[in-house]
């Protein structure tokens, strides 16, 4: 069997008990995260256009538009609940694979919703697409899609949810490879737009166009059935499946997208980093040891003749902008996030608002604050224990009274050394539902997906994220 084939055999027919306790409880933290994120991020600018944008343009009443009281197609509502995932910058990131969780959850909950399923429905599907898209990105080196200019969320994720869209739907073996092959042809992203909106859109539109890969293969939509992996020196169109388009030869590896299928699960294999903060996650490791150094030493911005954070060169690479243009901008420019975590001793939602992001304490304190890449971090250990940390930095701070203070910082909160706990989960929850969701829908919704492997409808949690009218 070919690469496309062996994933989606695996994905309709898993290995019996591969749903573990172990397992349930990453999916179910996935859940509680990204939920919550999805109801603040419904509120965002970019969420508020798109959902203008599908409801002019009609659809069913199947499927809800979290965090809202409005209601629409299965397809428009996944793609709505997915810009709302990565808006605000506040999903998780799965290391060498990538922001995952924004397109799955939304994906997964608007077919479960629509077709009344169970919880453990929900969660099997979730960690099945996981899987398959996880080692998709494994293959392809993700790394070498981001060289290439792509933003690889808009289509790992959608994979992920093409399949388990697929799972959901009950289609067999030969009817989900149709709808990975759709979705190699539906959806990607170009790096050109992170720091605007368009980050949003390539999570969303990577739900979308999941949920209609999968639509269109139940309905005998037909498409090569090997899309992933090309024809070997193949002429002409046979030779560009997925792999060698994105990435090129020489950058991919079928291998690792198969070995060991159905041993252990990428979402339990690799850790989860969890963003605690609202921005790019390279902000968060000099965040954290900002907040660190500013509440030992009792830091104001009139003490601080200079800060200088030497980074591993590719932060630089990811969140690039010196100034805090807007609140996209804001979002991944390191000198702001940073002097934000001194002054205000948090990073959260509310240092980003419009109004934030142009006060003169924060912009004259920032314009003293230096970001620059230096070599010898490369070194340093990754972010799971391997090679390279993309966020580790050292900082030192110069006062205006001539001290010195520093550290070397490699781990922010959230990520495997610093683990993010179900109650810190859940306080973010609730700080993202707040003001949107009455508190006993909060209370209840976080009791339900603390148990989402016991829900007899997915239905009875929609509604708990449901505005009310």
């Amino acid at each position: 069997m070919g690469v496309t084939e062996q994933l989606a055999k695996f994905a309709v027919d898993p290995p019996a008990g591969f749903l573990t306790p172990k397992l349930v409880e990453c999916v179910s933290e996935r859940f509680l995260d990204t939920i919550g994120i999805m109801v603040a991020g419904a509120n965002s600018p970019a969420s508020r256009i798109v959902l203008k944008t599908v409801s002019e343009s009609g659809g069913a009443s199947e499927s809800t538009i979290i965090g809202t009281s409005h209601r629409n197609s299965l397809i428009h509502a996944g793609f709505v609940n997915g810009v709302s995932a990565h808006a605000l910058e506040y999903d998780d990131l799965t290391p060498d694979i990538t922001h995952l969780s924004s397109s799955m959850v939304p994906g997964c909950l608007a077919v479960a919703e629509k077709l009344g399923l169970t919880g453990r429905q929900l969660i099997e599907s979730f960690a099945l697409g996981f899987e398959v898209a996880g080692r998709i990105s494994l293959g392809l080196k993700s790394l070498a899609m981001l060289d290439r200019g792509f933003h690889t969320p808009g289509m790992i994720g959608g994979l992920g949810v093409a399949v388990a869209a697929s799972r959901l739907m009950g289609l067999d073996t030969t009817a989900t490879r149709m709808a990975i092959g759709l979705m190699t042809s539906s959806g990607t992203g170009i790096r050109k737009n992170v720091g605007s909106a368009g980050k949003a859109f390539h999570i969303g539109n990577g739900v979308r166009a999941g949920l209609q890969a999968a639509s269109l293969a139940a309905n005998g939509f037909q498409v090569d059935p090997d899309a992933i992996e090309g024809v070997s020196h193949g002429h002409g169109h046979q030779r560009f499946g997925l792999a060698e388009s994105y990435v090129g030869s020489g950058n991919y590896d079928y291998q690792k997208m198969v070995e060991n299928l159905g041993g252990e699960f990428v979402l339990t294999r690799i850790p989860t980093m969890v963003r605690m903060h609202p921005c790019s996650t390279v902000n968060c490791v000099a965040i954290d040891g900002m907040i660190e150094l500013a509440t030992q030493h009792d830091l104001k911005s009139g003490d601080i003749e200079e800060v200088d954070v030497a980074c591993h060169p590719r932060l630089l690479m990811i969140a690039p902008y010196p100034e805090p243009v807007d609140s996209y901008w804001a979002k991944f420019c390191p000198p702001y996030a940073i002097a934000a975590a001194l002054v205000d001793r948090r990073v959260g939602l509310a240092q980003f608002s419009e109004e934030r992001i142009r006060d003169p304490e924060l912009l004259g304190l920032m314009r003293r604050i230096k970001v620059w890449a230096r070599q010898d971090i490369k070194e340093d250990h990754g972010w799971c224990g391997g090679e390279d940390n993309w966020c580790a930095v050292r900082m030192n701070i110069r006062l205006k009274n001539g001290k010195t203070l520093g550290g070397h910082y490699s781990q922010a909160k959230g990520w495997p050394a610093r683990p993010a706990s179900w109650n810190d989960l859940r306080t973010k929850y609730e700080e993202c539902c707040d003001g949107v969701l009455p508190t006993e829908q909060v209370s209840d919704a976080v009791a339900m997906i603390r148990d989402l492997v016991s829900l007899r409808s997915v239905r009875e949690l929609v509604r708990r994220l449901t505005k009310p009218s």
